[in-house]
């Protein structure tokens, strides 16, 4: 006899869907009726058993409910190694962890996710090399507590539960490498980290980038955990999108050092800038090929070949500690082709006001960080184009030690040669810093542009010889009491239009400008002193007149002052040739003004001897390469007026006025005064 039973299953079903609004209710109520501190204390307990570290919340744990109920806990930090700079490791503004409903149900729970929102971490090492992640549990017992009977027993350290997904939003990573380098900051705009266990390969996707810097879209696997908690992460794999371009980083970081090759192509090489803390320019396309691998106890990155359009070079670069606890730096660089055609300056950093056009170079020397490291870079650069002339055979070193500093550079340019030699000398209270530079036949413009510099002189070749110091632990300091010698000697060019501003009318008739003026030469002599640089002589020839003058350049504020005495060439000229002086400075616009009573204070007594015939019959001298630089030392025998009349700061009038006065004898006063 068989027995059936009939299973009621559509009753079931309506009964089912009829107590799943009443369980939801249920479990609303049980959740925001819960006590969640007591969760709360179990987890910072767990923590602290499994780190050594202490959590802290200012804001107590909350309940986030929904399709995917969560604890929310925000305003955390995480406690620091207790050598490192700050009492933090990490600081992260929220913290939502999502949990399994069912087992939340049964009294466990259990997290699923976790999301961390505007996290602060820090990593850093200390002089042992022990990094601030390094986190072992507390000695069990340590004590001795009164009623046990154990003392400094270690127990096996507690496990804490794996999270299998952790994702990062807005967040910030920031690596001190040491004393004397600059920290390394990683922006995380967004990020999900999965892995199955924390011994188990972990993969990445994840939007990261320098501040202010083109982000990187990355996925792949980057190691395990335990293994970036150990320092030792492991095999990695990524590749993404960077800057409109591709980039890949594969090998691997363990016991046996690092070994990473990276290569990337891209459309502007200028977004590698911000990584690298230089400020690269902006060029491409780009292909790069580069790896680096640690050997002994010093990392090796090597560049076998970098194209950005025309561009292409190679180098390595060494980072070493010796064993005095020094960073040592050698770089090495290698370019057979520099295009500057196809290379843009870095732009500068976004400021409220406009840069103003500047005298002298803007780049700071700095010599604070002067023996914090030892550095030394050579590189050579076999052909330079992009410029009027072609600069080859070009070299460069920097030698940086704990008592000298050497920057030095050479080249042949067109059909010269330039050549510097910058050098520091720490001794003494304030130091001395040493210029020297020769120009040969060299293209003024082109000269200004390797110096980021608008000399404002087109088709012109021309010779520089340089000799300034000047003590001082920074560029500002040093030009504020520079002194030395500056001879410049310039030939055949057009001074552009914008140079000329200020000029008056008379003057700049007479120098026949027409958006812009021809000269035949220009040569002087600035004479420098306690910051100032004073032009002593100075002579230009234009087609209709012979030109004089001097005045001098503030290294301090970039102010200046010249005064200029024009003799004409012709008798139309001669109406037009009338002194000026002009004065301008950085942030000020020049402004001209005509002295006619200058003449007769140039000239001394007796026979005048002529501008225009002086310069002629130095000019049909035979082999006179520049007739200005000839005649520029008789200007004062010429014009002996002309020094007394020289226009100076106003600081140095004040001291040769009360100069004066204290060598004037006393005057006596009487009753009829």
């Amino acid at each position: 006899m068989k027995l059936r039973i009939r299973v009621p299953w559509r009753r079931l079903v309506w009964m089912a869907l009829a107590l799943l609004p009443v369980l939801a209710i249920g479990g609303v109520i049980w959740l925001t009726t819960r006590d969640l501190t007591r969760y709360q204390t179990r987890l910072t307990d767990q923590i602290r058993k499994v780190t050594g570290r202490e959590l802290k919340a200012s804001v107590p744990l909350s309940v986030k409910l929904g399709r995917d109920p969560a604890l929310v806990a925000e305003g955390l930090t995480f406690s620091n190694a207790s050598w490192a700079s700050r009492p933090d490791l990490a600081k992260v503004r929220r913290i939502t962890m999502y949990l399994d409903p069912f087992r939340l149900f049964l009294g466990e729970a259990k997290v699923d996710k976790v999301v961390l929102e505007g996290a602060d971490i820090q990593v850093e090492h200390n002089e042992a090399g022990d990094t601030n992640l390094e986190m072992l549990p507390p000695p069990d017992g340590s004590g001795p507590h009164a009623g046990e009977n154990h003392s400094l027993r270690i127990r096996a350290n507690p496990a804490f539960p794996w999270i299998n997904t952790i994702e990062v939003r807005n967040s910030t990573l920031t690596i001190l490498e040491g004393a004397g380098r600059p920290p390394v900051v990683l922006e995380v705009a967004s990020g999900s980290f999965k892995s199955n266990a924390a011994n188990q390969t972990l993969q990445m996707e994840a939007k990261i980038g320098a501040p202010r810097a083109t982000p990187m879209e990355l996925s792949g696997t980057i190691g395990s955990f335990d293994g970036w908690m150990r320092g030792m992460p492991g095999n990695i794999d990524v590749q993404g999108n960077f800057g409109n371009g591709k980039i890949a980083v594969k090998g691997s970081i363990g016991v046996k050092g690092t070994n990473l090759q990276i290569t990337g192509e891209g459309p502007d090489v200028g977004v590698f800038g911000p990584y690298i803390s230089l400020p690269v320019p902006s060029g491409g396309p780009y292909a790069l090929n580069a790896k680096t691998s640690t050997q002994r106890s010093g990392l090796k990155v090597e560049v076998p070949s970098l194209k950005v359009g025309a561009s292409e070079l190679s180098g390595e670069a060494m980072f070493r500690v010796d064993r005095a606890g020094t960073p040592t730096v050698s770089v090495d660089i290698d370019a057979s082709k520099i295009d500057l055609a196809g290379l843009k300056r870095a732009p500068e950093p976004p400021s409220a006001t406009p840069p103003s056009r500047r005298v002298l170079p803007s780049a700071a020397f700095r010599a604070s960080w002067l023996g914090r490291s030892t550095l030394s870079v050579t590189a050579r650069v076999g052909e330079l184009t992009g410029l009027s002339g072609k600069i080859t055979n070009g070299s460069v070193s920097l030698g940086s030690s704990e008592k000298r500093f050497a920057f030095r550079g050479s080249a042949s340019v067109g059909n010269g040669s330039a050549s510097f030699d910058v050098s520091y000398d720490p001794a003494g209270r304030y130091g001395l810093t040493t210029l020297t530079a020769n120009v040969s036949r060299v293209p003024m413009d082109d000269l200004g542009a390797l110096l980021g510099l608008d000399l404002g002189l087109k088709d012109a070749v021309g010779d520089i010889d340089l000799k300034m110091r000047g003590p001082g632990r920074n560029a500002a300091a040093a030009l504020n009491s520079a002194s030395g010698t500056v001879e410049f000697a310039v030939g055949k060019g057009v001074w552009p239009g914008d140079g000329l501003a200020g000029w008056p009318n008379e003057s700049l008739k007479l120098a026949g400008a027409n958006g812009g003026a021809a000269f035949n030469c220009l040569a002087g002599r600035f004479e420098v002193s306690g910051g100032v640089a004073n032009l002593r002589r100075l002579v230009f020839d234009t087609p209709r007149a012979v030109w004089i003058g001097g005045g001098y350049l503030s290294l301090r504020n970039e102010g200046w002052e010249f005064i200029v005495a024009p003799e004409a060439r012709d008798s139309q000229g001669v109406p037009l040739s009338t002194p000026f002086r002009l004065k301008g400075g950085s942030g000020r616009p020049p402004a001209g003004t005509l002295d006619s009573g200058l003449s007769h204070l140039l000239i001394g007594a007796g026979p005048v001897p002529s501008l225009v015939g002086t310069f002629g019959q130095i000019a049909r001298q035979p082999n006179i390469a520049n007739a200005c630089a000839v005649m520029a030392p008789r200007v004062d025998g010429m014009r002996p007026g002309l020094r007394a009349q020289l226009p100076t700061p106003n600081s140095d009038r004040d001291r040769t006025n009360r100069r004066a006065q204290g060598n004037q004898p006393a005057r006596h006063h009487h009753p009829a005064d």
